[in-house]
């Protein structure tokens, strides 16, 4: 083993010594330099070996190298950002609003243009709908009609309980002329009651006369009776001393009888006027109070009838009010589908958008399913839109403000989220002038989910494939 050192010592130093030695006299081994006209007068072969070689090939290798080098650093320590492409629509964030037609209708009048500005609850479009104004007007006479006969029966009301002519109160929106014909009815009718009341008070007052007349008569009759008593006492002491003759003092007794028998005759008839009076008088009662009855009954029907075509007539009301398209904000009209007087409209049909003033313009885009992990509210984003290249003028940068929590279905894309970009600005400058973007431009977003190194975009495939391979049945 120290043999073996030593040896290898030796050999270090020799090598050492042999290498200081050539060092030394390196200059004896160049060749001699000669210049470009001394090398044109050599023969060709000493001319070929004379000349050098040139430098550039062996520059560039070193430049290749260097630049290969430099790419690797640069791959291993630089990061690049990492986005997720989504497209979408410029849309206004207070949302575009739509107008639409709560039924079919036939158009009767176009009140704006595409791109006016309007105020809000201006009107857009007069709709007319078939029978819809003919209802309204039915339906308003008729609750009309109710409030007459309403003010009538309470009319007839207060005259049965005041026993004056009835007053009938104005209802709105009823002609002079058809007040005074319910006024005339409501006359008629208090007269016809009047009539009846007036016989059957003339009969009761008949009756009133009849007992008086019959308690007079036996008023009259009981003076006689009492009167009759006495003689017959009179005579039944002068029989018993036979001062008179029996015939006579029973003529007397008869003559009292009679006058008995007349009074109780009396007294049963003025209990049958009595009957009969208490008859009417409950008969008279019975008319006023089936008078207020009828009354009660048909005001609670004109009361009913009011009630409900009241709900009507605010049904129709509302009805006719929707014919009536105003703003509900104060924007711009976009996209107006109409445009023919007469035409006809169907429910729901989409007429026309406003654009709200004011509202910031936002970006709603689709985030595909194999994105959403990554993409989160307050990330930075560039929107390039689709209607001006952004190579010439440039792009537009916001902030994700709100991811969709839920999965929505796209015929085409299938399923995915959307997400919303509030915009830093909504203008573009075209040809040095500024124009306003305006909804439902196309674009294109990038939003920046995260960065990473550049190496690893190279190495991530190599990985992914290394990781899958050799695991194939």
């Amino acid at each position: 083993m120290k043999i073996g050192l030593e040896a290898l010592a030796a050999l270090c130093r020799r090598y050492g010594e042999v290498f200081v030695t050539a060092w030394r006299h390196r200059a004896q081994f160049e060749p001699v330099r000669r210049a470009n006209d001394e090398r044109e007068f050599l023969p060709a072969h000493l001319e070929l070996i004379e000349t050098p070689v040139s430098p550039l090939p062996m520059w560039t290798i070193r430049l290749l190298i260097l630049i290969a080098v430099l790419t690797v650093a640069w791959a291993a320590v630089g990061r690049m950002d990492i986005v997720a492409v989504s497209t979408g629509r410029i849309v206004s964030g207070g949302r575009t609003k739509m107008i639409q037609p709560a039924q079919g209708a036939v158009v009767s009048a176009i009140k704006v243009r595409d791109g006016q500005h309007v105020a809000a609850g201006e009107l857009l479009l007069e709709l007319d709908a078939v029978g819809a104004d003919a209802d309204h007007r039915k339906t308003g006479d008729a609750l009309r009609t109710a409030y007459l006969d309403a003010s009538r029966f309470e009319g007839l009301l207060r005259a049965a309980d005041s026993g004056t002519s009835p007053r009938l109160a104005a209802v709105d929106g009823v002609e002079p002329s058809r007040l005074a014909a319910e006024v005339s009815l409501a006359e008629g009718q208090w007269r016809a009651y009047q009539s009846r009341r007036d016989a059957l008070s003339a009969v009761l007052a008949q009756r009133e006369a009849e007992l008086a007349t019959l308690q007079q008569q036996i008023r009259k009759l009981q003076g006689s009776a009492l009167m009759a008593q006495e003689r017959e006492k009179d005579y039944r002491d002068l029989l018993a001393k036979n001062f008179v003759s029996r015939h006579a003092y029973l003529e007397k007794q008869q003559q009292h009888a009679e006058l008995q028998s007349e009074i109780a005759v009396q007294q049963s008839r003025v209990k049958e006027v009595r009957a009969t009076l208490a008859s009417q008088r409950q008969e008279l009662a019975s008319l006023r109070a089936e008078f207020r009855k009828d009354a009660l009954d048909q005001l609670r029907q004109a009361n009913e009838r009011i009630a409900q075509l009241q709900e009507e007539i605010r049904k129709t009301g509302a009805q006719q009010s929707r014919m009536r398209l105003v703003s509900p904000v104060a924007g711009t009209v976009q996209q107006l589908a109409i445009h023919t007087v007469g035409g006809v409209v169907t429910e729901a049909q989409p007429l026309m958008a406003i654009v709200p003033d004011g509202d910031a313009l936002e970006a709603e885009t689709w985030i595909d399913n194999q994105d959403i992990g990554f993409v989160r509210p307050g990330q930075s984003v560039v929107v390039k839109v689709d209607s001006f290249p952004y190579t010439r003028y440039g792009y537009l940068e916001g902030t994700v403000e709100s991811v969709s929590s839920d999965a929505v279905r796209d015929e085409s894309r299938g399923w995915g989220f959307t997400a919303r970009i509030r915009l830093k600005r909504d203008r573009l400058v075209i040809d040095g002038k500024p124009v306003k973007l305006t909804p439902g431009m196309t674009v294109s977003a990038e939003i920046r989910t995260g960065t990473r190194r550049v190496i690893s975009y190279f190495l991530g495939p190599l990985q992914e494939y290394a990781s899958e391979s050799f695991r194939e049945r």
